[in-house]
């Protein structure tokens, strides 16, 4: 289930980080640590919008906080509820809700938040502005918005060129199931990678970083602003090393491997967290 206190190894999930307990620790378990460092109090009121399958709420409650997570698929809040009724855990944790609901259209109900969070999912919302500007309305004074998100319009030449290799070195040594394997030809692969990145993004209408990043400056007091690793999610998706050790190794080096180039400024990365403070409040 997904639940980062509760990994164990499952087969069944072949394109998913939840397949192998180091990979979920190093994805989703790095969202939560991402989230949970710029959390503004000890107990604090969190709403989660497109909680999904509820692995960050789930850990947030469990810190002692009171905390609402919605979404507009009724499936994946189902999956959230099941794992939140059966947490070993939930005499310690704050309160815990989930609601299937469209945050565009959802109603408060009057209710104030300490702590409004977007886990990658503020990309996938129509008019963003509009949506942030819902989110001011929703903070106390002094209330804080996290922002960790996808901006698939940054993936250029130098980012698609390392993924090449990386994803090459996999498909010569046969840990990567891929349909179609990439060619000698760096150009011509290179090309490809960077075409359907990008393809996948308009076709999915995602929204691109200045659509995003604008209002969030425009509408909130930043803090905090950081690129964070996360090419590396596309190759723990096929990648398949048959050894546990070494897929271990493997993969935490290539997470260590993006930062440093993000560092660097040696790649353009695609995810940045955004974290800011209510206008009108005070910073905490």
């Amino acid at each position: 289930m997904p639940d980062l206190r509760r990994l164990k190894v499952w087969p069944t999930m072949e394109s998913n980080p939840w397949r192998q307990p180091y990979l979920a620790d190093l994805t989703y378990g790095e969202m939560y640590r991402l989230a949970n460092a710029f959390v503004p109090g000890r107990k604090v009121r969190i709403l989660e919008v497109g909680c999904g399958q509820g692995f960050l709420s789930l850990e947030l409650a469990r810190k002692g906080h009171d905390v609402l997570g919605i979404d507009v698929d009724e499936k994946v809040v189902k999956t959230a509820r099941r794992v939140m009724k059966s947490d070993p855990y939930k005499s310690k944790r704050g309160t815990l809700e989930y609601e299937v609901s469209d945050f565009s259209s959802w109603n408060s109900l009057g209710k104030l938040y300490d702590l409004v969070i977007f886990n990658r999912v503020l990309h996938h919302i129509p008019r963003p502005n509009e949506v942030l500007d819902k989110v001011q309305h929703l903070l106390t004074i002094r209330g804080r918005i996290i922002c960790i998100e996808y901006a698939y319009d940054r993936f250029e030449r130098q980012s698609a060129t390392w993924f090449y290799h990386i994803r090459r070195v996999l498909e010569q040594a046969g840990w990567f199931a891929s349909n179609k394997r990439l060619s000698d030809n760096i150009q011509v692969s290179v090309n490809r990678i960077m075409k359907d990145w990008r393809e996948h993004g308009r076709k999915e209408r995602l929204n691109r970083f200045k659509e995003m990043h604008e209002p969030l400056r425009k509408l909130f007091r930043e803090r905090h602003f950081s690129w964070e690793p996360y090419i590396f999610w596309d190759i723990f998706m096929g990648m398949r090393i048959p050894s546990v050790e070494t897929e271990m190794g493997f993969a935490r080096s290539l997470k260590a491997m993006e930062k440093a180039l993000i560092e660097k400024a040696a790649i353009s990365p695609v995810l940045f967290c955004f974290v800011a403070d209510e206008l009108g409040g005070k910073h905490i």
